[in-house]
């Protein structure tokens, strides 16, 4: 029999919360502030009323569910705006009250994440301090909206997405994918006629590129009509910033996260003036399939992650294929400059990717990365939705074998080990500790460097800063 796991424990885990009563009274006050006034206010001030006072009994009575401290952490802050706006008739006293009431329930709903929230054996546990709780709380609060905007499969759609995978699985076995999974990919080769034009967004100065993506789905795959339908998903894009036409400086591709390839996001999470102007680096920002302009849905990312499971098969090869068009564009025009790839998130699932297909690459370095994408859609559906999917026959184990010639825990790097980088956070709420533990372990344990902060505050944290910096100097990277 395998012996059990050992993970460092959590703090607790309570019978009840009791801290979630103060989301109860919140609840409750905002119903007796609103019901007084006026019938549009008090329909107005029932909704976040309703909320806390779900997720605040929940939590009180049935502690330990993570979607009623997601919706806890989201309703907080939303309902502080919305005592703001209103607070001309619930006036200024009550108005203040649940303006900081709002501000207690996001800091309750971290506080209760970081009691149940365990890390990997031989991590340090994060500590329990304000500052931390508030940005395990941002996690929360984000995936509270990715979850409420997500499509979750039932009924005939279930049917479809098992007819789907069993399908993907016959080929798989057929092609030795569990062991070949090279075979899935096609050579990669520059853009085809790519297009580029001069921009400007938000101040930084870039080019544009267009080009057909080289990707077009296997005949023998299921979804592959469906999957070219997204018209605008057929046009690889994105974002250049070069010193000049000279050659021989180095070239780092930079990918982003879920939900993002937007400019703003994007040149924030990625610094591109200290990258670029400071540290002398030539950037390739691709835009990942269905993000940015790339989408098939009013919101970016949309259908990515949470389409048809045989559309991650998918997903995964054309982001694979389109950025090793990137980086053999990059060898067209300089061919003998070095090239480093930086991904944060779905984009560090996607460089870990690209490391078991490019060798000659100067450094990889994920970022708080993904590696198990059926893990991770499984960990934050509901867990009612959860049991249901496995009685039909849907587990995350499942759908993980059928879709292992696109993962990066199942091709061995290509790489070499001094060549590959990780950092990951301790308070991660988004991507569970043990996916980039898995990864360091996959790739032979190389530089792995923890922080004590959560997905969404990587950007301003002063470890990872020096840990990047690290990367590409020791890599030779620096421009």
């Amino acid at each position: 029999m395998e012996p059990l796991r050992e993970v460092s424990p959590m703090l607790w885990q309570p019978r009840r919360f009791k801290s979630a009563s103060i989301v109860l009274a919140i609840g409750l006050s905002w119903l007796v502030a609103a019901w007084p006034t006026n019938w549009g206010v008090a329909a107005l001030g029932t909704v976040p009323g309703v909320v806390l006072i779900a997720t605040g009994a929940g939590q009180l009575l049935w502690a330990g569910d993570r979607q009623l401290c997601c919706h806890m952490a989201l309703a907080g802050p939303l309902s502080s705006l919305l005592a703001l706006i209103l607070i001309y008739w619930l006036g200024l006293w009550p108005g203040v009250g649940l303006i900081l009431g709002g501000a207690a329930v996001f800091m309750v709903a971290g506080w209760a994440l970081r009691i149940q929230h365990p890390v990997p054996a031989g991590v340090a546990p994060p500590p329990t301090q304000p500052k931390l709780l508030a940005k395990m709380a941002c996690d929360a609060a984000v995936l509270g909206f990715f979850i409420n905007c997500a499509r979750v499969p039932r009924g005939a759609a279930v049917d479809n997405d098992i007819a789907e995978l069993n399908a993907i699985g016959e080929v798989a076995a057929e092609r030795d994918w569990q062991n070949f999974p090279a075979r899935l990919h096609e050579a990669a080769a520059p853009f085809e006629s790519p297009r580029i034009e001069s921009m400007r967004t938000f101040g930084v100065d870039y080019e544009w590129l267009t080009a057909p993506s080289c990707y077009t789905p296997d005949p023998a795959l299921p979804g592959g009509a469906r999957w070219r339908g997204h018209k605008n998903n057929r046009t690889m894009a994105a974002r250049i910033l070069r010193h000049g036409e000279g050659r021989g400086r180095p070239w780092l591709l930079c990918v982003h996260g879920y939900r993002m390839g937007v400019a703003g996001l994007d040149f924030q999470l990625f610094d591109v003036a200290r990258l670029h102007a400071h540290l002398g680096l030539n950037l390739v920002m691709p835009i990942l399939p269905l993000h940015g302009v790339r989408r098939a849905t009013p919101l970016t990312g949309g259908l990515f992650l949470d389409g048809p499971f045989a559309d991650l098969l998918h997903g995964q090869a054309q982001s694979l294929i389109d950025l090793r068009s990137c980086v053999a564009w990059i060898r067209e025009i300089d061919p003998d400059a070095r090239i480093g790839v930086l991904g944060y998130s779905l984009g560090g699932y996607h460089a870990a990717l690209l490391a078991a297909h490019e060798p000659a690459l100067a450094c990889v370095i994920a970022g708080i990365p993904m590696t198990d994408i059926p893990a991770t859609l499984w960990q934050h559906l509901p867990t009612a939705h959860a049991h249901y999917l496995e009685a039909r026959g849907l587990s995350a184990a499942a759908v993980g074998e059928r879709l292992a010639a696109v993962s990066p825990l199942a091709a061995e790097p290509c790489v070499p080990r001094d060549r590959r980088y990780i950092f990951a956070a301790t308070a991660d709420q988004l991507i569970a500790p043990e996916q980039p533990l898995a990864l360091w372990r996959h790739w032979g344990e190389p530089a792995l460097q923890w922080y004590h902060g959560s997905h969404l505050s990587v950007r301003h944290e002063p470890d990872v800063r020096s840990f990047i910096d690290r990367a590409l100097a020791e890599s030779g990277m620096r421009g």
